[in-house]
């Protein structure tokens, strides 16, 4: 059974102009056919009517003629008399002889009345039928009483056909013309109303990316205005409680610094006569040390995220080479020591360098490694560092299980940790690592990717634009949607 294949949404502005123009072909098509209708109806009533006027007066005439005439009178002159009483043409055919008739055109003999029409006149009827062909005709039959003959008289209708050709070209002209009209207007219509809606939907779209300060141009005093004016007052809003939020995140890691430098210096100072303290003693002052330098972290990272989110970050620009710094993360943490896992680092011949805030990139990639070396399950680490497209790539590499399938697109956020179970003791941090290296990239106008597969391990990569000169951030550039 195949899968049912997702249908493309048609946008509301191609909607809105698709109706303008559905409306005015439907109503543009019934006012031309009815238009059309009603005047083919009239000139074909009124020519018929005229036809009938002058056929019968030919019938009366013939009547007055033959019956002053003295002797026989032949169906040529006859009908060489009645031709010359209008436009239209001449058939006189004599009853009982059969091929005994008079025509005044060759292109017209017997076989042209049609035959209900020469069947009725034939007994004693008079009327009419339409003669079908290239140029119609109007027939009209009539007896000739008295006389033993019938007449039949063919009217030309090429200049109705023509008059009928000329208001349908006309009818289909404004028809067309209406209809491009109406995508004109459906098209404007559309696009001032479209336009302020995707103007809020891009509006919430940065406001969601972090750009509070976004607010909508307000113009007039529609629908429109009132919606783009309650954007404005729920985006303030929003934009003054999370500044609230920030400077109390801010206010209480500053506060919780003095205390905690306090807390360290007093845990360093019983850790060196640590000798002379008993053991139950001695391993909760460890405890004790750790969680105060598992503290000073965390303020230190949660007042990093408060600076960059309330736009206080100085940034330090200067040429850097990325391969260098990556060397760098890797030898300094040989020389910290700990564990025996490896950081390799290989990187392409050419030059890999960028103006960048050196301090900021170097918490990136220690932030990435150090992630790495974690869920490594105790393998080696690959940094890998080349370019492309423009951009410097620096990709960190491990061997572990990899992350847990749904567990991506969570991946950096603040606090977010893909095993709940395990707690701060094990050395994994509080899950700040990855928000703060992501943020610390968006400052460069750069980006972290991620890339996994269950039991291949994790690929995080960097993604640098290669700048020659001083920049700023990128993602600061703010304004006014209008």
């Amino acid at each position: 059974m195949r899968p049912l294949r997702r249908r493309r949404q048609v946008g509301l502005r191609w909607r809105i102009s698709i109706a303008f123009i559905a409306g005015a072909l439907v109503l543009s098509a019934l006012v031309a056919g009815s238009t059309y209708l009603l005047a083919y109806r009239y000139l074909l009533n009124q020519r018929v009517d005229d036809s009938t006027r002058q056929a019968i007066s030919n019938v009366r005439f013939a009547v007055s003629y033959l019956s002053r005439a003295e002797g026989e009178v032949s169906l040529a002159e006859l009908g060489r008399f009645l031709e010359t009483r209008g436009a239209f043409e001449t058939l006189v055919i004599e009853d009982g002889r059969a091929g005994r008739f008079f025509s005044s055109s060759l292109s017209i003999s017997d076989r042209s009345v049609p035959r209900e029409l020469e069947a009725a006149v034939g007994q004693g009827s008079v009327g009419y039928a339409f003669r079908p062909g290239e140029s119609r005709q109007l027939v009209f039959g009539s007896p000739v009483p008295g006389h033993g003959v019938r007449a039949f008289f063919f009217y030309p209708l090429s200049d109705l056909d023509q008059t009928l050709a000329v208001l349908r070209r006309v009818l289909i002209g404004v028809a067309l013309g209406a209809v491009a009209l109406a995508a004109a207007v459906g098209a404007r219509a559309s696009r001032r109303l479209v336009g302020p809606v995707r103007r809020a939907s891009e509006a919430a779209r940065r406001v969601a990316d972090g750009l509070l300060e976004t607010r909508l141009t307000v113009e007039g005093g529609d629908e429109l205005a009132a919606l783009a004016r309650s954007f404005n007052e729920m985006a303030a809003a929003l934009e003054e409680r999370i500044a609230r939020e920030r400077r109390f995140v801010g206010d209480v890691s500053h506060e919780l610094r003095t205390p905690l430098t306090t807390l360290r210096a007093s845990t360093d100072y019983l850790l060196q006569g640590e000798r002379n303290l008993p053991p139950s003693l001695r391993r909760a002052l460890e405890l004790l040390s750790a969680d105060v330098e598992y503290l000073r972290h965390l303020v230190d990272d949660l007042l990093e995220i408060s600076r960059v989110e309330a736009g206080r970050v100085q940034m330090s620009w200067e040429r850097l080479n990325l391969a260098d710094l990556a060397r760098e993360v890797a030898a300094r943490r040989r020389r910290a020591g700990g564990d025996n896992i490896a950081v390799v680092v290989e990187s392409e011949h050419e030059t890999l360098s960028t103006m960048a805030d050196k301090q900021r990139i170097e918490r990136v990639v220690a932030n990435l490694v150090d992630n790495a070396v974690i869920h490594g399950e105790g393998r080696d680490v690959t940094v890998r560092v080349g370019a492309g497209d423009g951009h410097l790539l620096l990709s960190v590499e491990d061997q572990g299980p990899g992350i847990p399938a749904g567990v991506g697109p969570r991946i950096f956020e603040r606090f977010f940790k893909a095993d709940p179970a395990r707690h701060r003791g094990d050395g994994r941090g509080a899950g700040l690592g990855l928000a703060i290296a992501r943020e610390n990239a968006h400052l460069h106008g750069g980006e972290i990717a991620v890339q996994s597969a269950p039991g291949r391990g994790a690929r995080f990569t960097l993604r640098l634009p290669r700048r020659d000169e001083d920049a700023s951030a990128e993602h600061a550039a703010k304004g006014a949607v209008s």
